[in-house]
């Protein structure tokens, strides 16, 4: 009896032992799950540029290319290709309470600025917006890479039409706003139908073509709790029909809303609320708890 005791004693240990290293090896396959991203970047838009920056935003994740060193300077070289982005997060993570898997990716990269007269600051001249392609994938496979194509020598510029939004908004004292509730980034898709490109004799056949979108975000901080509505005139008054679309499904807490007089909305035009309010009114936000995971925390079947 105390030998079949003793047995089984050394039985639960041993599971015990191996579901202890088990765990361990779990938690070191967590940490080391990467991807890479390789770049190729077009010729600069405009005489001394500077280097670009890209972020890429996954569940619960943010990578931004300014936390690496290429040629012992930061970002991305204008006109060079296979600039590789490594050690990208990838497959399932263990952080902040929940297990989640980060594959889905979202990318953006900001407008070139001060195309007049050099000077980054003025909000009167136009600028630069380039297409990303993809802005968004999914990494599929053991040490998976994606390619990313930037060209910023495609659309016409633009003026940038600066609308605030509400991080703070509630319904009632008995809700709790975004703020409240310590929602910091949301990415978003904004989609201009007219947007120009530009007439290049190199294509030959593409002539007049219009349409563009790209990715943008929302931080709940200090001057960056705005959008911006894309126009050819400096006054805004030739502003181009665009939508906003919230991209919350690598949310890993909070479902994000459009709150609106129609509802709560993930889409509306911000060619339509600009018109009706200017810079004068704010874009309201509405969150609520998630206590799923979103599909894009979750691997893909």
């Amino acid at each position: 009896m105390k030998s079949s005791i003793k047995t089984w004693t050394l039985i639960c240990a041993s599971l015990l032992f191996l579901s202890s290293q088990c765990e361990k090896q779990k938690d070191l396959l967590i940490e080391s799950d990467f991807g890479y991203v390789n770049f190729n970047l077009a010729e600069a838009p405009k005489l001394n540029a500077g280097r670009q920056e890209l972020s890429l935003y996954g569940c619960n994740t943010v990578v931004t290319t300014r936390d690496v060193v290429w040629n012992g300077a930061n970002d991305l070289e204008w006109g060079v290709n296979n600039q590789v982005l490594s050690g990208v997060p990838f497959g399932y993570q263990n952080k902040d309470g929940r297990e989640y898997f980060v594959s889905k990716y979202y990318m953006a990269s900001p407008p070139v600025m001060g195309l007049m007269n050099g000077s980054e600051s003025s909000q009167n001249q136009p600028v630069i917006i380039g297409l990303v392609i993809p802005d968004q994938f999914t990494f599929m496979g053991e040490r998976p890479v994606q390619i990313v194509h930037l060209d910023y020598n495609i659309l016409e510029p633009v003026y940038l039409n600066y609308v605030g939004v509400d991080y703070f908004y509630r319904v009632d004292e008995s809700t709790m706003s975004c703020g409240d509730l310590g929602v910091d980034l949301i990415p978003l898709n904004i989609q201009c139908k007219d947007f120009a490109w530009r007439n290049k004799p190199s294509t030959e056949k593409i002539f007049d073509a219009k349409g563009a979108s790209g990715i943008g975000r929302l931080r709940n901080e200090e001057g960056q709790r705005q959008v911006f509505l894309p126009s050819y005139d400096a006054g805004g008054k030739d502003c181009l029909d665009c939508t906003i679309t919230i991209l919350d499904d690598i949310l890993l807490k909070h479902e994000v809303f459009f709150a609106t007089a129609d509802g709560y909305v993930k889409t509306i035009s911000l060619t339509d609320f600009y018109k009706k309010y200017g810079n004068k009114e704010s874009i309201k936000l509405a969150c609520r708890p998630r206590f799923e995971l979103p599909e894009g925390c979750r691997p893909k079947e």
